[in-house]
């Protein structure tokens, strides 16, 4: 049996829940902070699937979709040499108002234990640029996107 770890991380946005959450469930937000090409179904069963660098693509289901509140979906890595299936693990993004913002905690479990260092670099990258977008500004090119 694999050994499993997690991932968590959190940020302080200047921006109210709902529009936070529009970020991580709206394609045409999405690509301002992460991804190239998006296919999300925000709802329990629907599809999260996301080509974050052009050519690493994440794919998992939505679990739970609470509006402004709560996400939690699983995700993995298309493609033959993973140690990351797509489905095995799970992705949970809540958000708590703190006036003037939002406190938005990331927790990334069910990883393998070599995956983790390298998910939570992608997640701190990605979270800093969803900061910045969804505050109203511009992350500006992302550098771990393949030309």
């Amino acid at each position: 049996m694999t050994s499993t770890g997690s991932f968590e991380h959190e940020v302080f946005i200047e921006a109210p829940p709902a529009t936070i959450f529009a970020f991580l469930t709206d394609p045409e937000k999405m690509v301002r902070w992460m991804g190239v090409t998006h296919e999300l179904d925000p709802k329990p069963g629907g599809i999260y699937r996301v080509d974050v660098t052009n050519g690493n693509i994440a794919r998992g289901e939505f679990k739970e979709v609470s509006p402004n509140d709560r996400l939690v979906y699983s995700w993995g890595w298309e493609g033959p040499e993973t140690s990351v299936e797509p489905g095995s693990s799970v992705v949970t993004i809540t958000l708590t108002p703190r006036p003037p913002g939002t406190n938005v905690k990331l927790v990334h479990s069910g990883l393998p234990e070599p995956a983790v260092a390298p998910h939570g670099q992608g997640w701190t990258h990605y979270f800093n640029r969803l900061a910045v977008a969804a505050a109203g500004g511009d992350p500006g090119p992302d550098s771990m996107v393949k030309t």
